[in-house]
């Protein structure tokens, strides 16, 4: 039985981002998804995956998804959330694969962070397009000694604050039923 606990501990800690692993652990990944966009001849959605594989662990997909409906998450039942979190990322991944062909040789580096809370981290990394620099900055948020992404702001603009408001008008004018079918028949027509 010690054993059992002890190989899940290890296997499950495994997975954690620790604060001071946060610079080290992100800059290695986006070498290794620049190095897999530079020299592969897979398909996108191939590449795509990979990238995922890589990133899977340090992104909060739940509270993502809970930030992006604010007050109105609480309102919907198990169920509900359970099909919106499993839309809502499912959703940001197709989003994110159909913008990989804008990718041209940029170079993204870690500029490091700044904690601004004891369990909030911002992560500034730069990027030149059309030979101006630009910044993303990657919002992490700490729960029992783990730090994940919960937020990206790309060029200024925050990722979870464009879904805020795109799904608020959709839910208000015509409720949270149309707005997962709507997310969900995106995903299906992309695939």
């Amino acid at each position: 039985m010690k054993f059992v606990l002890s190989f899940l501990f290890l296997v499950f800690s495994s997975f954690a981002l620790e604060f001071n692993q946060i610079d080290k652990t992100m800059e290695n990944k986006i070498n290794k998804t620049l190095q897999i966009l530079q020299t592969s001849n897979q398909s996108i959605n191939a590449i795509a995956q990979e990238i995922f594989n890589l990133f899977d662990m340090v992104f909060d997909y739940e509270l993502m998804a809970k930030l992006s409906l604010s007050k109105k998450y609480k309102d919907l039942t198990k169920d509900q959330q359970n099909a919106f979190n499993k839309a809502f990322e499912a959703s940001l991944k197709r989003s994110f694969t159909d913008k990989l062909h804008l990718y041209k040789d940029e170079t993204i580096k870690v500029l490091g962070g700044e904690k601004i809370k004891n369990n909030r981290y911002n992560l500034k990394t730069s990027i030149i397009l059309d030979g101006k620099i630009n910044y993303i900055i990657f919002k992490f948020r700490e729960l029992n000694g783990d730090w994940k992404i919960y937020d990206v702001d790309v060029l200024g603009i925050s990722v979870i604050q464009t879904y805020r408001s795109q799904f608020a008008d959709i839910i208000d004018q015509q409720g949270f039923e149309a707005l997962l079918k709507k997310i969900e028949s995106e995903i299906i027509f992309e695939n």
